[in-house]
Formats: C-alpha cells, structure tokens, sequence
C-alpha cells in the first residue's frame, strides 16, 4: 500500500489524452524489440559503458524511498526493470533517482524489457508526471518490450493509477512500448544463455475469477494480482513478487480485501536463494508457509523512511531474520526494530558463476540443498510435514473468501 493522495475530480474521471508537449521516442517510431550490442548507442549513451562489466549478473535494487524499482542486467547485457514507482501521484522524484541510477550502471538509456508487477503508484507511478512514463518521456529511455499483468480482464479495487494506466496503454505512446500481457511461464523473456527468468503467477492464477468487481464492498486488493518470478543462474534462485498478498482477510479501513496468493505460489518457486520480500515488509506478505518453502539465504526489503504503513512490520522482519540475512534500501518505520538488517540504500546483488556471489561487498554462497516432499504435494516438509497425501496442503493463511477466492 501507498499513501494515498487526493487527485483532482476532473483527472479522476479522464481517459488518457496525449499531451502536445509530449516528447516522441528519441528515434521517432516504435522501438526495436532485439536488444543492443554492447557498445550501440540507444537512447542516450553508449550501452556497455557504464559500471556494468560483461559476465556478470547483476541485480540493483535502487534506492527510491517509497518508489520500487529493481534493475537486472545478465551476463550479455540484456536488461530489465521491474517497476518504477513514486510516493505521490504528481511527483516524478522516484524516476529522476531510478534512471539516473539505471545510466550510471548501463551508460546508456535503453532496456529491453520493463515489467510492471502490479498498478499501484509506488510501483509504477503516474501517466503525465513520473514513474515509467517519466522515464520515456522526460528521459528519453527506450524500452523493447513491456509486461503487465491484465488489468482490463482481473480489476478488484478502482484506483486513478489504475485507470489511468489502462488508458495510456491503449494510446499510441503507450503501443509505442510494445506492451504485452504476461503469462506464466519462460516465453517471453529471454536474458541470454544461463540466465533462466520465468513468470510463476500473474493474475492470481486462475485462483481469482476474472471481471470487475470495483463497485463490490470489499473486492480483491491490486497487490492480489501481482506478477511474481524466479531468475537461476547456475545454482543462484531468486524471486521477486512485487507486494503478493500472503493472507486472506478485509481491510479494516475497509473498501478492499487481500487474498492469500503466497502459499498457493511457494510450491512453484521452492528452494531460493534470494528474496526481494513482497510488499515492503508488509504484516500482510511473506507468509510462514512460503518462507518456509523457499527459505532464503538473503532477503531484500525495499522501502522508504518513516513509512506511513508501518513497514516493515516487526513481525515480518522477525520471520525474515530467523532464516536470513537482511538487507534494506531505508530503515521503514522508526519504531520497527531490525536488529540484524542492515540499511545500506542501493542493495547491488553480483554473480559471475551463479554460484559465489555478494550482496553489496558480503560473501554468499548460492546452493541446491537437499529437501524432501514425500507426499508428492508439492510442498517440502518444512513448509507442510509429509502426511502421505498429495491431496492435503496447508491451508491458505486466514482462510478461504469463497466469493473470490477458488477454494479447496
């Protein structure tokens, strides 16, 4: 969740219209789609010239206060921008931090792919101010293919954000970015030769019935649908699921509900290494159940100081702390104590064999240990004890809602 601004009641109402100060892409047409050379020109810049070295992965979670923002560049170059949120709706401080970061690292203006986890501002940001569209627009970035989820066939909660994204990418400047829903699976994205990314869930996977329930009392939460993934690069796993609901209940501000997709998604991920903790530490999120069946090594939380919300939440660094090192672009909320996590801003993890790899300086070692599942359910022991079932799985985490939710 973000802090929630007014906007003015003529913008809530508007469809996208393209403004006539709106700069075109740099070269004037639709992107290409193949990602560059190193050492091309795209955009501004030389790709390659950055801080970037050939052979590494490298994954930067960039310090954008209450803006997410997550940069991976492979061992060839090929890049990708998760998110690229701001704090307010009419700001775009999140983008000038992101792509002043994303150039320092590439050299250069261009990625070849940007995925939108969810349509939340922090995530996203605004059409017409900041977020992605700044990027593009007042920085002159170009992008060669863009993933969403489907926001016009699953919509739960009504939001300016949202409809207002919903809009721009039915424009032209928004099929300039080459949109396209994602799908489950390793289709669509292809960072080169070692490097495996594949999409586990986008849209609650079949578990949330499609339509639009805004004008229903409490409908799913936009978190609900959120597109989750997992990297490998050798024995290196990582997952990142933008702010995935982790339980099942109503919102006691009420207008929303959440819906626990993580302990439906866990058997999907298993064993990680790394984990970019979901909803920014939020009570809500990273469930005893998907920690215990991913148990990471390193978990990474990307917040903003003095968040509104309480994040991270006591209770979720708690849980990240018994099975890792922590690691957070801002502290969060004053009164939450993170004992052992460390605050360091930009979190930069770094691979050459996707084996030994660091996290900004400190030593990891990524690993395929040996779990069991002997009841074939999918879950490994430490997230479901074997009880010679396939049938029987942990329950959802506060419930099933039947009116939403597909339940067991």
């Amino acid at each position: 969740m973000v802090k929630k601004s007014v906007l003015p009641a003529t913008l809530l109402a508007a469809s996208w219209v393209v403004p006539s100060c709106m700069p075109a892409l740099p070269n004037g047409s639709t992107v290409n789609a193949q990602p560059p050379a190193t050492g091309t020109t795209q955009g501004t810049g030389v790709c390659g010239s950055g801080s970037w070295q050939p052979g590494w992965l490298e994954i930067h979670h960039i310090d954008a206060g209450e803006g997410v923002s997550t940069l991976i560049v492979s061992p060839v170059g090929r890049t990708m921008l998760i998110d690229a949120g701001e704090a307010e709706w009419d700001q775009s401080d999140g983008a000038q931090v992101i792509g002043a970061y994303v150039r320092s690292v590439l050299g250069c203006a261009r990625l070849d792919y940007v995925v939108i986890s969810h349509f939340h501002l922090d995530h996203v940001g605004f059409p017409g101010y900041g977020g992605i569209w700044h990027l593009v627009h007042q920085q002159g970035f170009t992008i060669g293919k863009l993933l969403h989820r489907d926001l016009n066939r699953y919509s739960g909660t009504s939001s300016a954000t949202l409809s207002q994204w919903r809009a721009y990418l039915q424009s032209d400047d928004g099929r300039a970015l080459n949109p396209e829903i994602a799908t489950v699976g390793e289709s669509q994205v292809q960072l080169g030769e070692g490097v495996f990314f594949a999409f586990v869930a986008v849209d609650g996977n079949g578990s949330l019935p499609a339509g639009d329930f805004a004008s229903d009392p409490a409908p799913p939460d936009e978190n609900d649908y959120s597109i989750a993934a997992v990297l490998r690069m050798g024995r290196l796993d990582y997952f990142t699921a933008g702010d995935l609901s982790g339980e099942t209940m109503v919102s006691l501000q009420g207008g929303y509900s959440y819906h626990d997709q993580e302990t439906r998604v866990a058997p999907l991920v298993k064993d990680v290494d790394v984990y970019r903790v979901s909803h920014h530490g939020s009570s809500y999120a990273s469930n005893s159940t998907l920690l215990a069946e991913i148990d990471p090594e390193v978990s990474i939380i990307q917040v903003g100081d003095d968040n509104q919300d309480g994040h991270p939440t006591q209770s979720t660094v708690d849980r990240l702390l018994a099975t890792s090192a922590l690691y957070l672009t801002e502290h969060g909320a004053p009164s939450t104590d993170l004992r052992g996590g460390k605050v360091v801003g930009h979190v930069v993890l770094r691979t050459a064999t996707g084996i030994d790899y660091t996290v900004n300086g400190d030593a990891f070692l990524a690993s395929d240990p040996w779990r069991t599942d002997n009841d074939g359910d999918g879950y490994f022991s430490e997230a479901d004890p074997d009880d010679n079932s396939a049938m029987v799985v942990p329950a959802l985490n506060g419930g099933c809602d039947g009116t939403y939710q597909t339940c067991p």
